[in-house]
């Protein structure tokens, strides 16, 4: 009983043991290669490049410009902005536009009411009748030195006073131009405020009945068809930065959108404190998309470093111990981890100075996979 227990025992022990051997065996068959490390090159089995998406391009001659990036506040040009507001004091009348409005050069803002102009355009009025009656006792005087009634000496004191009133008349109406008003066809003493330029009404500083000052600024009108910049661009960076330069500019809130600019000014001097300069961009915004106090993402491309270099992906480069590696295929099966020394670049490329030769494959994909390979 024992005996043949034993003998079953035995032989199901076997059929278990080559049943096991036999799954290892095919386990061992099914498992897949390594990749091997010799002298610092990685050496993948086949079908291991396809498993993790290793792909390689060669390095290739480009033109390559570096890209300055900052942020920045769009807002209006300078250029194209207007302060609208009156010379003396007085009284609001009328309010004919509101914020938001669209104006033509030369347009009626508002109209104010003021005492002192009455008083000039007053002036006007009383000099003009003045002048003419000079002229006329000119004519008169002249006409009786003609038939010997009166003397010489009286028509050159009629011309003396009708140039006097001449005088006087035009000291009036500068007077009235100086307090931004007109000679009145109407009322007296009314200042009507116009818009020096075409544009938007971005600001309504008064209301009907206020009292005003010649230090208030009543309206302001800006002209959006064009917008600035105003960007810090630190000092290590500016030195490359000149007018003319293109700028590609992104709202923050909408990057998928951009719009370019052009480089207008660069500051000559630096800020001790952030070691930054300004430098101020111009927008095109004719299509009225932008708004000032707009937040910008801007990418200056200095042309005066633009230059002809072996560039690579910039997904190419990785960083180990703080320095730039790039995976240089020796073949199909093997990459070389290989220092760089690298030079100006933009997002998406970046030169190589030194370290590769140009045609050179390197990896622009699976560069991680590599990287733990080698660091396994």
């Amino acid at each position: 009983m024992t005996a043949g227990w034993l003998l079953g025992s035995t032989a199901l022990l076997g059929v278990a043991s080559c049943g096991g051997g036999e799954a290892a065996s095919a386990a061992k068959s099914a498992a897949p290669e390594l990749p091997v490390i010799r002298d610092g090159v990685v050496e993948v089995p086949a079908g291991y490049a396809e498993r993790v998406g290793i792909t390689v391009a060669p390095a290739h001659y480009e033109d390559v410009t570096p890209i300055v990036h900052v942020t920045g506040v769009l807002e209006f040009d300078a250029q194209r902005l207007a302060a609208v507001g009156s010379r003396i004091a007085g009284r609001v009348a009328d309010v004919e536009v509101i914020e938001g409005s669209k104006v033509e050069a030369g347009q009626v803002l508002g109209t104010l009411v003021s005492a002192e102009l009455g008083t000039a355009q007053a002036d006007i009025a009383a000099m003009e009748a003045r002048l003419l009656a000079a002229n006329r006792d000119v004519e008169r005087k002249r006409s009786l030195l003609a038939e010997g009634i009166t003397s010489q000496r009286e028509l050159d004191l009629a011309i003396s006073s009708a140039a006097i009133a001449a005088a006087q008349l035009r000291a009036a109406k500068q007077r009235v131009a100086a307090l931004a008003g007109a000679p009145s066809k109407g009322k007296l003493g009314f200042n009507a405020l116009t818009s020096p330029i075409a544009g938007d009404v971005v600001g309504v500083h008064v209301s009907r009945g206020q009292a005003v000052v010649p230090s208030h600024t009543a309206f302001m009108i800006a002209d959006r068809r064009s917008l600035w910049v105003r960007l810090s661009v630190f000092e290590g960076e500016v030195l490359h930065v000149q007018p003319g330069d293109p700028v590609e500019l992104t709202p923050t809130n909408r990057p998928e959108e951009a719009f370019a600019g052009v480089v207008e000014f660069v500051s000559v001097a630096l800020d001790p404190m952030t070691r930054s300069a300004e430098v101020r961009v111009v927008v095109d915004n004719t299509s009225g998309k932008l708004r000032a106090g707009q937040a910008v993402h801007a990418n200056i491309r200095p042309t005066s470093v633009q230059r002809r270099a072996v560039v690579v992906p910039r997904q190419a480069v990785i960083q180990i111990d703080g320095a730039p590696r790039l995976f240089v295929a020796a073949d199909e099966r093997a990459f070389e981890m290989r220092k760089v020394t690298l030079g100006v670049g933009d997002f998406e490329r970046v030169e190589v100075k030194e370290g590769l030769r140009v045609d050179e494959r390197v990896v622009v994909s699976g560069v991680f996979a590599l990287k733990g390979e080698l660091y396994r």
